[in-house]
């Protein structure tokens, strides 16, 4: 009987993955954090929260840099510049304000007109922004933040990435599709497999592979995007996925949810590697550092975590 038990036992931890130990906890009395996000050195750890402000820490030295006020702004999603000197934050009022990570000084206010951004993403080389409102996707140079380029899609869009190149742009919109839009007015491909809405996109940095979550819990993994269909899902989450990223190696992908959890998975075989639990609501964001060792999580539990990744 004992036999079976240990049998049974490490067969669910097999299924389940095994858990995972937290590093860092970084708890704002009173807050929401709904984004997070590493600088590309890996230095500064920033967070935003309901009540408008941006929160930076330092990871490795584990404690808080900086505090921005955001006074009457609202901001909804943030994307650090890769040169790691700005920070860019996209607001309830469609607007776009840039600061210093330095210390926190406002460098630039951009109208980009009225509706909500629900996301932004940076191309690698740092010289375009991409952001999503509605259901357009508009494209604005570094140089200038002036739209160069906009794109129709065939309804709310969610989340948006880069392919590495920097020539195009996924979008993952509420109609469960994701669209691929060529910035040199190539043709547009859209990816179907998802059964709900596209919450989250993301594009390894070696350029080989798309990872994508619904808000049914499901992850996709497109080995190919640009050229087949062809994907595996994981059932990653009881709910709602809000954010996936992918390691700089292309090895492993964290997810986090409403079920309060933060998950990883193996990218090539979709195996669950670890679970991270300690938040005690929606798990809004997550991202990896840049040395892969690490997961940083924001909740709606006011707290932002660093997982160690093994």
């Amino acid at each position: 009987m004992r036999k079976i038990i240990a049998i049974l036992s490490a067969t669910l931890i097999g299924l389940l993955g095994c858990g995972g130990e937290e590093k860092a906890n970084f708890k704002v009395s009173g807050q929401q954090f709904i984004a997070v996000d590493f600088s590309k050195d890996g230095s500064i750890l920033a967070g935003i929260g309901k009540d408008g402000a941006i929160n930076f820490w330092d990871p490795i030295k584990q404690k808080q840099i900086l505090v921005v006020s955001a006074g009457d702004k609202r901001p909804t999603t943030l994307a650090f510049n890769p040169d790691g000197k700005t920070l860019a934050l996209g607001h309830l009022d469609g607007d776009i304000r840039l600061i210093k990570t330095d210390d926190g000084e406002e460098l630039q206010t951009v109208k980009t007109g009225n509706g909500q951004i629900k996301s932004m993403s940076f191309s690698g080389d740092g010289k375009y922004l991409a952001l999503a409102r509605k259901s357009s996707l508009e494209i604005l140079p570094s140089s200038s933040f002036k739209k160069s380029q906009s794109f129709n899609c065939p309804s709310a869009i969610d989340a948006v990435t880069w392919t590495v190149d920097g020539k195009t742009v996924l979008a993952g919109c509420s109609d469960n599709n994701i669209y691929l839009f060529a910035l040199d007015g190539g043709k547009r491909l859209a990816l179907k497999g998802h059964k709900k809405a596209v919450s989250a996109v993301c594009y390894s940095r070696e350029g080989k592979m798309l990872a994508s979550a619904d808000r049914s819990g499901r992850i996709r993994i497109w080995p190919n995007p640009d050229k087949s269909q062809d994907s595996k899902e994981i059932n990653a989450h009881a709910g709602a996925i809000t954010s996936i990223s992918i390691s700089p190696d292309g090895e492993t992908i964290a997810s986090s949810g409403t079920d309060n959890l933060v998950k990883t998975w193996d990218s090539k075989s979709g195996e669950n590697l670890q679970i991270f639990k300690g938040h005690k609501n929606d798990v809004r964001g997550v991202a990896f550092a840049p040395d892969g060792k690490t997961v940083g999580s924001a909740g709606l539990d006011g707290t932002i975590k660093l997982w160690e990744i093994k």
